[in-house]
């Protein structure tokens, strides 16, 4: 190749002069024969000190140490050694102030006439290629939508993923042109403040785009030429309106948690007036209705009044209003009253009236526990009732009354223990009444004790015991099982002493036994004397004194007279005894 020919090849390369990227022209020698003020820059060397270098000493020296993926550098050191016409890869470069940059090595052809004598080395920084092409990645993969607008808010440049790369649709357009009046509005107001302000704005817009409404959050900021001055806005608008819609769902959820919470609250507390103890049923209903309306959606528009036997308890104004719900109270299957919930003001409809079906379900839930819960205070009150009554009875009857566990021993004895056996009931709390029982009894005691466990009932048990002072004394008892959860866990006696009466048994029967001996000899001896007198009665008919017959006659018969009497009160002694055994007198 001429000198000639290389002057006008470089001569024809001064066109390239006004282009950005750094231009070489090699020899076959791959030495610089020229190189453009790009090239020397981007190098950060004089354009003299490149001209007669190698090309691969200067690539070497200033630009493969800053490569700093391997495989690329030896992709350049091959398109080197082969040729500079095969385009390198992008190859990414640091430069001495840390910064980063793209560049892209490739030749381009030199002259049709020159042959392969020369070669033209193009690099070119695609440093701004490259942030442009992550920038539009990123963009087409967000619902991010950036726009530009000039001072008369007039859209000079967009970008919405939605619509493509460039958002034709509203170029040249305003906001009044392109959205609903309302929208338009809203979104000018806040752009001129931007303009006037010169304010970074954070808003969120509610647009109306074809028939579906959308929510976005719009960022604006002031855009500015090269001098500085304000010559319009740029923002950017995310669509949150799949957001908005979770976080109302979330609000609504949350809300309806909050409801819940309220509603078991509620019940809680009432669960916990019924467990306070000695709560009186006035008390208790009173309690409930102050506490109702905290498990309702309004409670300071929210009155109760709960009627049970006639009586009332009420909670917040008593007027009348159309927006109520009732639940009946229920005791053994009789309706003896209601649970009734108020609303002194409107509300907005919901499942029963402006009620929710949850309400529904703590109301009716309420007076279904107020109904057992007065089904349990009046069998306790006829409980206690009972039990004053029976404890009155037992302090005041003669008879020992005891009830025992087979646990704990003697849980109750009456006062009148202590009359038959001597111990004060303290004294016997606790112990075991099979302790006061005397061996020749034990038997007896022990049968008795058997049939109880078995849930059988004892009575007219004999048995004798020991008192306080070493006297003995028999007992009758009569005794029940005590039964819990189909178990026999103790036994409740009542006895009496009958001491005196066994005495008076023993009494008695010696004598009915006398009077049986002395009726029987009463018979005995009225036999023994009738015969002598049938003899003297012979002997006076014998006689001739007659007057002295007379006399013998006369003693005759009144000593039969008596013996007759004696004969009339023998069979009555006879009676009264049989009557005496009859009747066990």
């Amino acid at each position: 190749m001429t000198d000639s020919d290389q002057d006008r090849i470089l001569y024809d390369l001064l066109a390239f002069d006004a282009l950005d990227d750094g231009l070489l022209v090699v020899n076959d020698d791959r030495r610089i024969l020229w190189c453009n003020p790009d090239l020397a820059r981007i190098f950060a060397i004089r354009q003299e000190e490149a001209i007669g270098m190698d090309v691969r000493s200067l690539l070497g020296r200033y630009l493969l140490p800053t490569i700093e993926d391997e495989a690329s550098a030896r992709l350049i050191r091959q398109t080197l050694e082969n040729g500079a016409d095969r385009p390198s890869p992008l190859c990414r470069t640091r430069t001495p102030d840390g910064s980063q940059r793209w560049l892209l090595i490739s030749g381009i052809p030199a002259h049709a006439d020159t042959g392969n004598g020369l070669r033209v080395i193009r690099i070119r920084d695609a440093t701004g290629d490259v942030t442009a092409h992550h920038f539009r990645t990123a963009l087409d993969q967000s619902p991010v939508v950036v726009f530009a607008q000039d001072r008369d808010l007039r859209y000079v440049w967009s970008y919405n993923q939605q619509l493509g790369p460039t958002d034709t649709s509203i170029l040249g357009r305003t906001d009044p042109e392109v959205f609903l009046p309302d929208d338009a509005a809203r979104l000018t107001a806040l752009k001129r403040r931007v303009l006037e302000t010169g304010d970074i704005v954070r808003a969120e817009a509610t647009l109306t785009v074809g028939n579906e409404v959308h929510i976005r959050d719009l960022t604006l900021k002031s855009l500015q030429d090269a001098e500085g001055s304000v010559v319009g806005i740029t923002g950017t608008a995310f669509d949150v309106t799949e957001r908005d819609r979770a976080e109302e769902t979330l609000r609504k959820r949350t809300y309806d948690l909050d409801q819940r919470m309220d509603e078991l609250r509620c019940l809680y507390s009432i669960t916990h007036l019924v467990e306070v103890p000695g709560i009186t049923l006035d008390a208790l209903l009173q309690a409930v209705a102050d506490t109702l309306p905290s498990g309702w959606q309004y409670p300071d528009d929210t009155a109760v009044r709960i009627t049970v036997d006639g009586r009332e308890y009420r909670r917040g104004d008593p007027r009348e209003t159309p927006w109520i719900q009732r639940s009946p109270i229920v005791v053994h299957g009789v309706r003896i009253g209601e649970v009734e919930v108020r609303y002194i003001a409107e509300k907005p409809e919901a499942a029963e009236g402006p009620f929710l079906r949850e309400e529904r379900m703590l109301l009716d839930a309420i007076a279904e526990r107020l109904g057992r819960v007065i089904e349990r205070l009046r069998a306790e009150a006829a409980l206690q009732k009972s039990e004053e009554m029976f404890r009155g009875i037992a302090q005041r009857s003669f008879d020992l009354i005891v009830t025992s566990y087979l646990a704990d021993g003697l849980h109750y004895a009456s006062p009148a223990v202590e009359r038959i056996l001597g111990y004060c009931p303290e004294e016997m709390a606790g112990t075991d009444l099979e302790d006061y029982i005397l061996p020749s009894s034990l038997p007896a005691w022990g049968e008795g004790r058997r049939k109880v466990l078995r849930g059988e009932q004892v009575e007219g048990l004999r048995i004798e015991v020991r008192r306080k002072d070493g006297e003995n004394t028999i007992l009758e008892l009569s005794e029940s099982p005590i039964v819990e959860n189909g178990a026999v866990v103790g036994f409740q006696a009542v006895g009496r002493d009958i001491s005196e009466r066994i005495l008076y048994e023993r009494l008695r029967e010696q004598a009915l036994d006398l009077n049986a001996r002395n009726i029987a000899q009463f018979a005995v001896l009225a036999d023994h004397v009738r015969h002598p007198l049938q003899v003297v009665m012979g002997v006076a008919d014998l006689l001739d004194d007659e007057e002295t017959a007379e006399k013998l006659r006369e003693q005759v018969r009144r000593i039969n007279m008596r013996i007759s009497q004696l004969d009339r009160e023998w069979m009555e002694s006879r009676k009264i005894r049989e009557f005496l055994k009859r009747y066990e007198l």
